[in-house]
């Protein structure tokens, strides 16, 4: 038998992870509603609200699954010399209970949970929920990247415009000067920021100084939609070289595949 086969979950097993880890996003989703946009409003970055709202998250999402399915683990719960070749567990979860929390604290809509399963390494499945929208991504790896269980693809006609549009980082213009002809907006979510390209909504995404944790979910949704992630100078990107928990700097382009070319000659690092 072949690594990917001993290495592959049953059909069956897909639908019940999925359907799962769906129910139990959602349920965090409904509590995380009750304290949005609920910051003190002397605060500008209301911790305490958020910390909060991170830690029901996390303790709702990670004790489902754990005490669900035998042999899975966190990221979060492990130091490097758990993620040594022979040591780390063979299905591994990445977890971001609140992406986007500056816009959940302010009330704004684009926050999420993203989470990703990893199994020998190796992507498995993708998922992010907006709670505010309703809207519920999800991908298996290498398949079909789903909204609301509808199938999504990134923009196939490329052709940038004055209605094209690019989600960018904050202090984006601390980095760069730009000639992109179309709207230029920042929602505050890097996980909402990739759904948005997978489903064809924006053209691309610039991204800088983010984690792990804020990709693995996306990433596998938008490279099921048809994009992938690249070093801004057209270099690949490989998540799995960050599990350790470095910071990657980037910058980092989310477009559709082939298009990171035609995006770059707007761009000028500052």
């Amino acid at each position: 038998m072949t690594d990917e086969l001993e290495r592959s979950l049953t059909e069956p097993e897909l639908w019940t992870l999925k359907e799962f880890v769906e129910n139990t996003l959602r349920k965090a989703g409904s509590r995380l509603m009750e304290l949005y946009g609920k910051c003190k409003p002397q605060c500008k970055f209301d911790e305490e609200l958020v910390t909060e709202a991170d830690n029901f998250a996390w303790e709702l999402i990670s004790s489902k699954i754990k005490g669900s399915f035998k042999g899975h683990a966190f990221l979060r719960d492990l130091r490097g010399e758990d993620l040594a070749e022979g040591n780390c567990p063979r299905f591994l979860w990445i977890l971001d209970t609140l992406d986007g929390a500056a816009s959940f604290q302010a009330g704004m809509p684009v926050w999420g949970i993203s989470v990703a399963l990893f199994e020998k390494f190796w992507p498995v499945m993708g998922l992010l929920y907006l709670p505010v929208t309703g809207e519920l991504y999800s991908a298996y790896a290498d398949r079909e990247a789903l909204l609301n269980d509808v199938p999504i693809r990134v923009r196939e006609d490329y052709t940038l415009d004055n209605e094209s549009l690019l989600l960018v980082y904050s202090r984006f213009h601390r980095d760069f000067r730009t000639t992109f002809p179309g709207k230029v907006r920042n929602f505050g979510s890097s996980a909402g920021h990739l759904a948005y390209v997978a489903r064809g909504a924006a053209d691309a995404c610039l991204m800088k100084n983010v984690s792990v944790q804020d990709l693995a979910g996306g990433s596998i949704i938008l490279e099921a939609a048809g994009g992938e992630i690249r070093f801004f100078d057209g270099s690949p990107f490989h998540l799995g070289e960050y599990l350790e928990g470095r910071r990657i700097d980037g910058p980092l382009i989310a477009a559709p595949r082939g298009a990171h070319d035609k995006m770059r000659p707007y761009f000028h690092q500052l």
